[in-house]
């Protein structure tokens, strides 16, 4: 039994990095690390009757990110909230093509601080991947989106609105959104079921200076959230139905 002491020890050292290093590259525990969120911000949205967004800083933006905040390029996810009222008709202040308001209308505040996804995993922003709308997958005929309007990187200064971003919204009736700059009647808040946000831990992205590289494929594996519009209710995706 003395010898055996000292084997188990080696054996647990060695097994050790390998229970530490276990779902740090997981999306599938990831994603229930952002759906929290998600579900955070609906319960916003109800509580306090405001139009409440997860938002995810994107590439469209030219991928250049302001110091220091290119670790929330496809890692990044946090809440904010509009603080005026959004509810009811079209406001001839939205401007005369709008019909949903526009971004920089809102008075927004942030809900939590940024959260990242864990060292190996992105948010995969192909615009080829099924309901990929917060990351640009065109709806029906419309054109491939571009975020047409920055939103805040520096929780402390809500109204310096400088890196584009994909979006999700949650209105105070509980029902969700996504963002989709491309509607010729100014709709940007598009009322899509199964809209999908997809994690996957099988590219990597080198950085240069305040730039993300192209993504590189490394063996990994993907997931997806998906959201129901209606209910605002949420699920991961099954293995068969990514």
């Amino acid at each position: 039994s003395i010898k055996v002491k000292p084997i188990i020890g080696v054996l647990f050292a060695v097994a050790m990095p390998i229970f530490e290093n276990a779902g740090r590259k997981d999306p599938e525990r990831a994603a229930y690390q952002v759906m929290s969120t998600l579900r955070l911000a609906r319960q916003h949205a109800i509580a306090k009757r405001q139009w409440t967004m997860v938002v995810f800083p994107t590439r469209d933006s030219g991928n250049t990110f302001p110091e220091g905040h290119l670790d929330k390029c496809l890692r990044g996810y946090a809440v904010l909230a509009a603080t005026n009222n959004l509810d009811g008709e079209y406001r001839p202040e939205w401007g005369a093509s709008f019909r949903n308001p526009p971004l920089p209308y809102m008075q927004l505040v942030f809900v939590s601080d940024w959260k990242l996804l864990p060292e190996g995993i992105y948010f995969d922003d192909d615009k080829e991947l099924t309901g990929n709308f917060v990351f640009g997958r065109p709806n029906g005929s419309q054109p491939t989106y571009t975020g047409a309007f920055p939103l805040p990187l520096d929780p402390a200064k809500p109204n310096v609105r400088n890196q584009k971003m994909g979006v999700v919204l949650f209105k105070p009736n509980g029902r969700a959104f996504v963002m989709h700059d491309s509607s010729a009647k100014g709709m940007f808040w598009q009322d899509v079921d199964y809209s999908r946000i997809y994690l996957t831990s099988a590219k990597y992205y080198d950085q240069e200076g305040n730039t993300l590289t192209a993504p590189k494929p490394i063996p990994g594996t993907n997931t997806a959230i998906y959201i129901r519009n209606k209910t605002g209710q949420m699920h991961i995706a099954d293995g068969s139905s990514i």
